[in-house]
């Protein structure tokens, strides 16, 4: 990225914000578990917006057209080529852990389930005396 900024001949000014620009980019898109490619290029091509049309105090001219133009196919190229790579990289894996609970049915307690078990393993040991005599 500071290669492309300096290779563009970006001031200091706009190599901070261009990288300032692919940060919030880059968050925005790991901050969902889904895959949200288009609303990310979307992201981008709003705070590229922000950044190339003279509006104070809602956006400032730091780029050109042909900069625009230039960075948004350098991000294509690189960024969004590479997009599900970062995804599964930098994104949180989630668990889902799902219980169920019936209000018609009792809930087992560990008594039960213990006795349950208990009450299977007399079965098992009844059954191989009855087969061994």
């Amino acid at each position: 990225m500071l290669r492309f900024s300096a290779w563009q001949g970006f001031d200091e000014v706009q190599t901070v914000a261009f990288f300032s620009l692919m940060k919030k980019l880059h968050g925005a898109c790991i901050s969902t578990s889904y895959d949200n490619m288009d609303e990310c290029f979307q992201y981008f091509k709003e705070l590229i917006l922000c950044h190339s049309v003279q509006r104070p105090p809602w956006s400032i001219e730091l780029y050109s057209a042909v900069q625009v133009r230039a960075m948004t196919k350098y991000v294509v190229d690189t960024f969004f080529h590479h997009f599900h790579l970062y995804k599964y990289a930098f994104t949180s894996k989630m668990i889902l852990d799902i219980k169920f609970h019936y209000d018609d049915k009792p809930q087992q307690t560990r008594e039960l389930r213990e006795l349950a078990v208990y009450s299977d393993n007399e079965v098992e040991n009844s059954e191989q005396e009855v087969t061994t005599e």
